[in-house]
C-alpha cells in the first residue's frame, strides 16, 4: 500500500474500508496475529475473482496413488505470503481513520499532510488478503510461471498439476502443495523451478517452504 492524496483516487472508483483481523494461531511462528485486511466486498472487479482449489477427493487420490505407486514418496510445501507481493494490474483504494495510526507511524510517513475528514488514503498496488481477485492473480501468475518448466493443471480436474514428461504430479490447495513423485531429482526440479520467483528455505526435516520476494 501506498499512502496517497484523496483528490489522487481516479474518477468513479470505490474506496473501501479497512479490517483488521485478530487471531491466535498456535501452530505459527507469530502466535497472536493481527492482520490489516481489505473490504473487498466494497469493490467492483471487472473480471472473474474465482480461483480452482484441489478438492478433497483429488488430494485422497493422489495420496492413495502415491501409496500404492511402487517408489513413489510423498511431499510438501507453501508459499508463504501468496496473496501478497503479486501486483495488481488495476489498483485499489481504500482509507483509514487517521487516529487508528500510531504517531511514530504519521511521523515516518510524513502522513498529517494527507489527512483528508479524518482519513487516510491508500492506494494497493499489490495482492492483499480481502481483495476478491487476489487468489485469481497470484494463481494466474503461478500458471504463467511454471508453463515454461512444463506443469500445467489437468483442464478438467481442478489444481491438479502434472508434469509433461516427469513422474510428478501436485496438488495445489490455496497456497499448499502435495507432491507425488519418484525420484528425488523431480522433486527437486519443481522447487528449482520455483526458485525463479520464490525464495526456498529447507528445514531439517527435508521439507520446503517458499516465500515471495519482495523486492
Amino acid at each position: 500500500i501506498f499512502f496517497i492524496n484523496h483528490n489522487q483516487i481516479p474518477q468513479g472508483r470505490k474506496v473501501t474500508y479497512r479490517k483488521k483481523v485478530c487471531t491466535i494461531r498456535p501452530t505459527k511462528a507469530e502466535v497472536h496475529r493481527v492482520r490489516l485486511t481489505v473490504g473487498g466486498d466494497q469493490l467492483d472487479y471487472p473480471g472473474d475473482p474465482s480461483s480452482q482449489c484441489a478438492s478433497l477427493i483429488t488430494t485422497k487420490l493422489l495420496i492413495n496413488s502415491t501409496i500404492s505407486t511402487k517408489g513413489a514418496r510423498f511431499g510438501t510445501a507453501d508459499i508463504k505470503n501468496f496473496y501478497y507481493g503479486t501486483p495488481l494490474a488495476r489498483y485499489e483504494y481504500m482509507k483509514i481513520r487517521f487516529d487508528e495510526i500510531p504517531q511514530e507511524i504519521a511521523d515516518a510517513y510524513n502522513l498529517n499532510p494527507l489527512v483528508h475528514n479524518g482519513y487516510i488514503f491508500m492506494e494497493i498496488r499489490k495482492g492483499m488478503p480481502g481483495l476478491k481477485q487476489a487468489g485469481r492473480i497470484a494463481s494466474d501468475r503461478l500458471v504463467k510461471h511454471l508453463a515454461p518448466y512444463g506443469y500445467v493443471p489437468v483442464r478438467h480436474t481442478p489444481s491438479l498439476w502434472p508434469h509433461a514428461h516427469r513422474l510428478i504430479t501436485f496438488t495445489l490447495v490455496v497456497d499448499d502443495f502435495g507432491i507425488k513423485y519418484v525420484g528425488r531429482e523431480h522433486f527437486d526440479h519443481l522447487i528449482t523451478a520455483l526458485q525463479d520467483l520464490y525464495t526456498v528455505t529447507v528445514d531439517v526435516q527435508g521439507t520446503k517452504y517458499l516465500g515471495l520476494t519482495m523486492d
